[in-house]
């Protein structure tokens, strides 16, 4: 097992939705992992378009997780999907990955 990893194995965009597939590992524990759907046409740091937090009782150290974004997007608009894989506390980032897309 990779000490630290986030993937997103699948992203489809559909006729109304956007959906996510996720996978990580962490060696010593998952607490947390989430996902963040952000528009890029304006300051992705500010503008979050769509989360889903996912906490973990019982710390995996492999998950596997979906998700189905909630928020309406805009046609012709740049977004950007992450994925963070977070230590056994839930707190400290330990991977990420991201997918930028454009939704047609």
């Amino acid at each position: 097992m990779e000490t630290n990893e986030a993937t997103i194995v699948e992203l489809r965009l559909g006729q109304g939705s956007v959906s996510a597939a996720a996978r990580g590992a962490h060696a010593a524990g998952i607490g947390r992992v989430d996902f963040v759907l952000v528009d890029l046409s304006r300051d992705p740091s500010t503008n979050v378009v769509d989360r889903k937090d996912v906490d973990y009782e019982q710390v995996p150290t492999r998950v596997d997780e979906a998700w189905t974004f909630e928020a309406p997007l805009v046609r012709g608009a740049a977004y950007r999907a992450f994925f963070h894989v977070y230590d056994r506390t839930g707190v400290n980032l330990v991977a990420y990955d991201r997918r930028d897309f454009t939704w047609s």
